[in-house]
């Protein structure tokens, strides 16, 4: 029979080799070797913004709530690191919770999330909202079965910053919420609900006094809230968003863990007497795990971050206080922590022994950037239109944009967009008013829904531009300004505003 003293020291050892475990797959994403995507492009274009003075929703558009750019002002590196001790912070909390309500092998369950969290066929590197928000998610969890004094004021804070960083995911988290508050009333609810709502607000009211002194809250409750709803949703049919997501979980390797944690979770719920609204939450936040997809129309593959939350938890429910037989038996545990994490284990295995240093080749080798490398480009001197991979050239160029449109996916995807066409004149005006000397033109390859809008897009671009012979290059994607000083006076660009 095992001392305490021998089965504290294997818990530390279980602890530091867990632990380094997540470091190691926080490496396979550091700068120099990350996956190279358009949306973490998007947050550090918006992030060197900030750090210049520019304001999100004002100087620049996106739909995104605002956390994701703050966190970007800290720059690749930064970011990494502040990534990376989120994740093994959550990562020591979730050990911690599993040793101290007896789950056997309790480094399984944190190995599981960081496993999902790190799936590269997922997670799209390091640094995309949802990893947040799923991290958030984890912590809520631990904190929620915690005994700190302050954990309702943490609580509020992780909700603030779920609803600020990926809007979308506070619904995977309003099970465990709702369970929370219902636990609460037991104990002083008013002093509970006044600890999470200074939490709320620790984090709101710093932001909303932030663009509230840049006269940006309209901007931000527009472009991050309410364009969600207006226009970011398309109507799909309920099989397609299920063979859509299905194809997503088999080729990721996510539907072995989802069928085994629904499958235990399911029939713990059938047989067990106690815990069952904790299960039931559990289960509930698996199933809202997949809410963009379904509020969005579209299919992406890191739309599945939040499973690398919600089924940990839900086996965590499964395995806490367990009365069957078949769950109780720590080789049992052991055989469906095996069937769990088996294919993220081969998915992180796949990724490790195929590291790249030139992810960002789709755009870095091609003949435009090498010839651009050769100009001395300043702000506004260059505008890409429809290719949201070349936000890397805004960001290695260490440039601005003219305009605040900087990515062009609306006209491609809503042929009510822009009716009239007025956001594409406010660029083209944007152009001509920072006599933009360079236009890298993908448009050709763009279906626009509305032929109208190409037509205004291509009139402006042949009467005002030129195409540039780039050598090495294929059809013209290049253009210059014809005759700068025919073009508007030249506008300060710290005064440039979003037409609305």
């Amino acid at each position: 029979m095992m001392t305490l003293p021998t089965i504290e020291k294997k818990s530390h050892v279980s602890l530091l080799l867990l632990l380094a475990a997540g470091l190691l797959m926080s490496l396979l994403y550091c700068p120099p070797v990350d996956i190279f995507f358009d949306d973490k492009e998007i947050f550090r274009y918006i992030g060197r913004l900030l750090a210049r003075g520019g304001v999100p929703y004002r100087d620049v558009f996106d739909h995104k709530p605002p956390l994701i750019y703050f966190f970007n002002m800290a720059g690749p590196w930064g970011l990494w690191f502040i990534d990376t001790a989120l994740v093994l912070l959550t990562t020591l909390l979730f050990f911690q919770l599993c040793r101290r309500r007896r789950i056997a092998f309790p480094w399984l369950l944190p190995l599981l999330f960081n496993l999902l969290v790190r799936n590269y066929l997922v997670c799209m590197g390091v640094g995309m909202t949802r990893e947040y928000t799923a991290v958030f998610l984890l912590l809520f969890f631990c904190l929620m079965l915690g005994n700190s004094p302050y954990r309702y004021f943490w609580m509020g804070l992780l909700v603030a910053a779920t609803l600020l960083m990926q809007q979308d995911q506070v619904l995977p988290l309003s099970p465990f919420l709702v369970y929370a508050l219902i636990k609460a009333r037991t104990t002083r609810p008013a002093r509970i609900l006044l600890a999470a709502a200074a939490g709320f607000a620790a984090v709101t009211l710093p932001i909303l006094l932030y663009f509230g002194l840049r006269h940006a809250l309209q901007g931000l409750w527009q472009d991050a809230f309410r364009f969600n709803f207006d226009w970011y949703t398309k109507r799909v049919p309920l099989p397609e968003h299920f063979r859509s997501i299905h194809a997503a979980l088999e080729a990721s390797g996510c539907l072995m863990p989802l069928l085994v944690a629904m499958a235990l979770g399911i029939a713990a719920l059938v047989l067990r007497r106690g815990y069952r609204s904790m299960i039931i939450a559990a289960l509930l936040t698996v199933c809202l795990s997949f809410i963009a997809d379904l509020l969005s129309g579209h299919s992406f593959y890191y739309y599945l971050l939040p499973l690398s939350a919600s089924l940990p938890t839900l086996v965590f429910t499964v395995f806490d206080g367990a009365e069957e037989p078949f769950l109780r038996d720590g080789k049992n545990r052991l055989v469906y922590g095996s069937l769990l994490c088996c294919l993220p284990l081969y998915n992180a295995v796949q990724h490790a022994t195929h590291l790249s240093f030139h992810n960002d080749d789709l755009v870095a080798s091609t003949p435009e950037y090498k010839w651009l490398c050769r100009q001395q480009l300043t702000d506004g001197q260059l505008y890409i239109f429809d290719n949201s991979n070349w936000t890397y050239a805004y960001n290695q160029f260490g440039i601005l944009s003219p305009s605040p449109w900087i990515y062009h996916y609306f006209w491609e995807w809503y042929p009510q967009w822009d009716a009239g066409h007025a956001q594409l004149r406010s660029i083209e005006d944007d152009l001509l008013g920072h006599r933009t000397r360079f236009v890298l033109d993908f448009s050709d390859q763009m279906h626009f829904a509305d032929p109208g809008a190409r037509a205004e897009w291509k009139g402006f671009l042949g009467s005002r531009y030129l195409p540039v012979r780039v050598p090495g290059a294929g059809a013209p994607l290049l253009w210059e300004l014809k005759s700068p000083g025919s073009a508007a006076r030249q506008q300060p660009f710290s005064q440039q505003q979003v037409s609305r």
